[in-house]
């Protein structure tokens, strides 16, 4: 077995000629340019001797990178499979049939041969990430990414199905909006010990003998949210804890470096080369505005957004919900042009005097929250706002039947009740907008 390590969230698992790829995400930005990598310039060549597989954990476009597919020679894509969750409205699957790839869907916790004696287990956590357990030359590699483990529970729920695991891949540093702004970081060093915390947690959990951390090679790249980057675990700081901490052993890898899986090492060479490639990435140039969106052109998104809501959704019910306050009424300050806006799914789109609490954010960031169902999610990740986390909770609520819709669900009689029939779903959903521990 090799173990090839490329960027952030990607690494390669080779063994008898078949090639396993994960999460390949090499260069460019990410979420609304919200992101790019702190080493911008890796690549991998598909050997068309080998039988070539990738895995995607879930859409987020840092892991599945739509450029780095639409690189892939067309002839070469008639030899690839990808390796995806099985979901609702596979609209992934389609997508990627559509490029020229084979797609193999693998039912959630299925243990599924994909090449002979090479296993694959991918294990569905809500609202869209999955993690998966990779079985090869005896040895169980398991790929956390940066699933939400935040709980011994879950962490205990992935056990009953791998029981024991050699090596864990996981997240070492935050991803997402978390408040204070540029002002106050106290909530994101909070935030970034608790990371800390669960990979000690899963190491207790799952007893792994090796931890490599990896998925949190990015920085907030924009002007608007580069404050973010003040207080991020580091490498070299992941090394230490684990070292210090856990009785799994680090294993911090390099672009390009190659492992077999058992061999241990001096990690000091590895922390000295991202200590580095971080002090390099966190002096690049900034990304800034591109566009200035009018009211007009804002209003025409809303305006598109609602008659795609309505080719799949009962209008009408989600209606009642926002009268009812369920789904709550939003305002937003448009910072680059001076306005305030009102959102609500029963009053529309409203132009407003500057009145109570509301969100700020750019009208380039307005705009892409109309234009796209997973608006909300991309604008949660990237950091692109400013406000409290009472206010961002209500700003999820807001927007959530079209996140709903992201996830291949939908707003009708039938579609609240099999929400219902689908308890982890719905327990994830109440703690992400605050109405659940």
């Amino acid at each position: 077995m090799n173990i090839e390590f490329l960027n952030h969230a990607c690494f390669s698992i080779e063994s008898n000629n078949t090639v396993l790829l994960n999460d390949p995400y090499l260069y460019g930005t990410a979420f609304n340019e919200g992101w790019d990598l702190i080493i911008d310039d890796t690549n991998f060549i598909f050997d068309e001797k080998k039988n070539n597989f990738i895995y995607y954990s879930h859409e987020h476009p840092d892991h599945f990178s739509i450029p780095f597919l639409k690189s892939i020679n067309e002839e070469k894509r008639k030899k690839i499979t990808i390796l995806y969750q099985k979901t609702r409205d596979g609209r992934v699957k389609t997508f990627l049939e559509k490029q020229g790839f084979n797609v193999k869907e693998i039912n959630d916790r299925y243990r599924h041969e994909f090449a002979p004696n090479f296993f694959i287990t991918i294990g569905q956590v809500p609202f869209y990430d999955s993690w998966a357990l990779v079985e090869v030359d005896n040895k169980k590699i398991l790929n956390a990414n940066d699933c939400i483990l935040e709980t011994p529970g879950r962490v205990n729920d992935i056990k009953k199905i791998i029981n024991d695991v050699d090596i864990l891949f996981t997240q070492y540093s935050y991803a997402n909006w978390v408040e204070g702004g540029a002002i106050d970081n106290s909530e994101r060093k909070k935030l970034a010990e608790e990371k800390l915390r669960r990979i000690k947690m899963q190491s207790e959990v799952l007893s792994p003998k090796f931890i490599v951390p990896f998925a949190s090679m990015v920085r907030f790249c924009h002007k608007e949210n580069f404050y973010m980057n003040d207080a991020i675990n580091t490498p070299r700081t992941t090394v230490d804890f684990i070292n210090s901490t856990t009785a799994s052993k680090p294993f911090l890898m390099m672009p390009y470096e190659k492992w077999d899986g058992e061999s241990s090492k001096d990690n000091e060479k590895a922390m000295k080369f991202w200590d580095d490639a971080y002090v390099i990435a966190l002096q690049r140039d900034l990304i800034k505005q591109k566009k200035t969106y009018s009211l007009d052109e804002i209003h025409t998104a809303y305006d598109v957004m609602v008659k795609r809501f309505k080719k799949k959704n009962n209008i009408l019910c989600v209606r009642v919900l926002s009268f009812f306050g369920l789904i709550p009424e939003q305002t937003i300050k448009i910072s680059d042009i001076n306005s305030v806006i009102k959102f609500s799914w029963h009053n529309g789109f409203k132009i407003v005097e500057s009145e109570g609490q509301f969100v700020e954010m750019t009208s380039e960031s307005i705009y892409f929250l109309f234009s796209f169902d997973f608006g909300i999610d991309t604008l949660n990740v990237n950091a692109r706002f400013s406000g409290k986390l009472s206010q961002k909770k209500k700003l999820i609520r807001s927007f959530s039947p079209l996140a709903l819709n992201n996830t291949g669900r939908f707003i009708s009689l039938i579609g609240i009740l099999s929400l219902f029939l689908d308890p982890t779903f719905m327990r994830q959903g109440l703690r992400t907008i605050g109405l659940l521990r």
